[in-house]
This record gives C-alpha cells, sequence and structure tokens, in this order.
C-alpha cells in the first residue's frame, strides 16, 4: 500500500523526548519527512545533552528524511505530503502560523497546510495559557487546526513514562488516521 508522507516539526517547548517516542513509533513503512527548527536543537541539548538529528538518525534512518532549510520541498504547496503535527509546538511557533509569520521551514509548514487546506496539529506545550495564546488557539481551531496538547487520559493504563508516551503518541495517530494499538481505548465500563 502507498503512502503519502507525514511531516513532524519539532520546535523548542520543552517536550523533546514525546517528538523523539513518535519517531520510534512511527510506521516503518511510511515516509516521515522531520523537521526540527533550531530551538528545537538547542533544548534538546540542554534536556537530553545530546544532537538532536543524532537521536532521531539512532532512533530511525528509514523512511525518513530531516529536512531545516527553506528550499526543502516543504516550502512549496506544489510539494504535496498528507498532514503535519508539530510536537512539541512552542507558543512562538503557534503565534507564528496563526499570525502568517513564515521566518523558517517549520512556519512556512505550517502556513502551506493552512493555504493547502492540509491537517495540521499542534502539540502545544506551554502552562498556563496566557490570553494572548489562547486567541492564537482559537484563530487557528477556527480554520480547522487540531490544537492537541499533550494531556493524559489515565483510562488507557498509564503507569509509567512508555505507556503515557504511548497514549500520547497513540492519540495523534488517531488524528492521523494511523491504525495502532498503543493504548487500552476507553470502553465504557469501570473497572473495580
Amino acid at each position: 500500500m502507498s503512502y503519502t508522507p507525514i511531516v513532524l516539526g519539532i520546535s523548542g517547548g520543552s517536550c523533546i523526548e514525546l517528538a523523539l517516542h513518535f519517531i520510534k513509533r512511527f510506521p516503518k513503512d511510511r515516509a516521515l519527512y522531520v523537521v526540527p527548527t533550531q530551538n528545537a536543537a538547542m533544548l534538546c541539548q540542554a534536556e537530553k545533552k545530546q544532537n538532536l538529528r543524532n537521536l532521531i538518525n539512532a532512533i530511525r534512518t528509514d523512511n525518513l528524511v530531516i529536512h531545516d532549510s527553506m528550499t526543502s520541498p516543504l516550502a512549496s504547496g506544489s510539494f504535496y505530503f498528507e498532514s503535519c503535527i508539530i510536537l512539541p509546538t512552542s507558543s512562538n511557533t503557534l503565534s507564528s502560523i496563526a499570525n502568517g509569520l513564515q521566518s523558517n521551514l517549520l512556519t512556512r509548514v505550517g502556513a502551506v497546510c493552512l493555504k493547502e487546506k492540509r491537517k495540521l496539529i499542534l502539540g502545544v506545550r506551554e502552562m498556563p495559557l496566557s490570553a494572548i495564546l489562547l486567541e492564537n488557539m482559537a484563530k487557528l481551531a477556527n480554520l480547522g487546526v487540531y490544537i492537541a496538547p499533550p494531556i493524559a487520559g489515565y483510562y488507557g493504563g498509564i503507569c509509567d513514562l512508555e505507556s503515557l508516551h504511548d497514549f500520547l503518541v497513540g492519540k495523534y495517530f488517531d488524528m492521523l488516521d494511523i491504525p495502532h494499538d498503543l493504548f487500552v481505548r476507553w470502553d465504557g465500563n469501570v473497572r473495580n
């Protein structure tokens, strides 16, 4: 079966580990384009004391391409990709996309999703949320963007960090129409 590529953007919000888990769990037979920002690379160095590109390539190299230049084909609406998820989405990236600013490849990819009406999912990583961020989220949600902060549903059998990451990545896979068995779905039954 042939699939069109998915784009994973990684911005400078704290939550790099979740983006790496997304790459780890992403189906190996599907093409994944990863777009890290400079701030994401700096944050990875601060959080994990490692190079982000090296970490990504240690997880996966098959069907994976890392793009970080505005000369990337992803910067053009004529280059087709199915969807984009930005995980984590920093408040700066959210605000840039909401206001049409395209200062790096990731915000340009966000603009392409909006103009081409492609699925865009923002894993906003910020707390508490200011009124300005909430306004920007509402603006984007009204344009069809999925605002999806990494918030756990504890019915999913979360018992450690790995199962938390599986739950969150599974929820993002649901939004991307990617089949998975990463968590136990709510079935309406209350267990004792």
